[in-house]
């Protein structure tokens, strides 16, 4: 499958004072952002689940809804928009399941990224959650190594401009498909989550796991990253030799995935197998935080704009869509003990969780 990589390469064949103009604009370093944003690199895993969007908050439910599972978490019912199956940092966008436009959350990289961060030009944008990850990542990596040199290529690409991208490049090959873009809507820069990493020490280098750089590959997954097309899964991803490409799923989705060898692909398949009428799936962090994660089927051709799904009623949770038919929702549960959570694996739940009735609240 191909997929869009074309901001790199454009950029590494301009003229050089088209280079040095997109340069003054690349911040340089500054560690004086490390201090205020990391403990000896370990950054807080609450803007995993920090969010100015309604849908990571606990909702008001109805205080006779209230039923609580055997483990002692309480679950209500939330109301959410069917449309929301197609954003989220766990959804699946390929050629088999295309996504639509959204802009809802999506921030200049330039405004907000740390000072040790360069990115191509002030037209990127990702998701805010993903951009401030990013900084947490680089502040480590800076702390490690010494490196200030990471570079953010692009990110989020609209269905139109990845048409127009599309269709050049059909122009240019007189082909019938495109080997360098993917097919409009089916793009993963259009879920906003990814992004193409760089580096630029004097001069501009794609991103390659070697040397001090590997640090980025053995950890990225502490800051809630995956590397999206991992080479050893190109017959899942159907996309292969792109080590550079970067996709933010959130902490304890990446730790998981990190520890078990799986790709986006393979993860969100276990995940499916964790309904929340069955055992939800145990999930940890590196820092000793538990997490519970389920998942809820939708009929995403519902003629209804809304639909009911359960969450925790007493405890921090966000969800995200799958981008097929259905919903992952997350909950932070506390802190595990050292025997439980330093070995990485899961701990899946035994019990069932009650039943829940009233719905009051809705999540747009």
């Amino acid at each position: 499958m191909a997929e869009y990589r074309s901001t790199g390469r454009e950029l590494r064949k301009s003229p050089k004072g088209v280079i040095a103009a997109i340069f003054a604009i690349l911040l340089t370093a500054g560690a004086a952002y490390g201090a205020s944003r990391v403990l000896k690199g370990m950054e807080s895993l609450e803007t995993a689940f920090d969010s100015t969007d309604t849908e990571l908050s606990v909702p008001e439910l109805d205080e006779e809804s209230e039923e609580e599972s055997p483990d002692g978490i309480q679950y209500g019912n939330a109301e959410l928009y069917v449309s929301r199956i197609h954003h989220g940092p766990l959804t699946l966008v390929n050629q088999d399941y295309p996504t639509e436009d959204s802009d809802e959350g999506l921030i200049s990289v330039f405004e907000k990224k740390a000072d040790i961060v360069a990115v191509r030009d002030m037209e990127v944008i990702l998701q805010e959650e993903a951009v401030e990850a990013i900084n947490q990542l680089a502040v480590a990596f800076q702390n490690a190594t010494g490196h200030t040199d990471l570079l953010i290529m692009n990110g989020y690409i609209t269905k139109d401009a990845q048409k127009r991208l599309y269709e050049a490049d059909l122009q240019r090959t007189g082909g019938n498909s495109s080997d360098l873009y993917a097919i409009p809507g089916c793009s993963e820069y259009e879920t906003g989550y990814s992004f193409e990493l760089a580096i630029y020490n004097g001069g501009f280098h794609d991103f390659s796991p070697e040397g001090d750089y590997a640090w980025i590959l053995e950890h990225c997954a502490e800051y809630g990253f995956i590397q999206r097309y991992p080479a050893n899964k190109a017959d899942l991803t159907g996309v292969s030799d792109q080590p550079n490409v970067f996709r933010y799923v959130g902490i304890p989705h990446a730790w998981f995935m990190a520890k078990n060898n799986l790709c986006l692909e393979e993860y969100l398949e276990v995940l499916e197998g964790y309904p929340y009428d069955g055992g939800h799936l145990r999930l940890n962090d590196p820092i000793g935080r538990s997490y519970e994660a389920y998942y809820v089927s939708v009929d995403p051709t519902t003629v209804d704009p809304t639909v009911i799904i359960p969450v925790p009623k007493d405890k921090p949770f966000n969800f995200s869509g799958n981008n097929k038919h259905g919903f992952f929702v997350t909950a932070e549960l506390g802190w595990q003990d050292q025997d439980t959570w330093a070995s990485g694996t899961t701990i899946p739940s035994t019990s069932l969780p009650p039943e829940t009735t009233t719905t009051t609240t809705v999540l747009n």
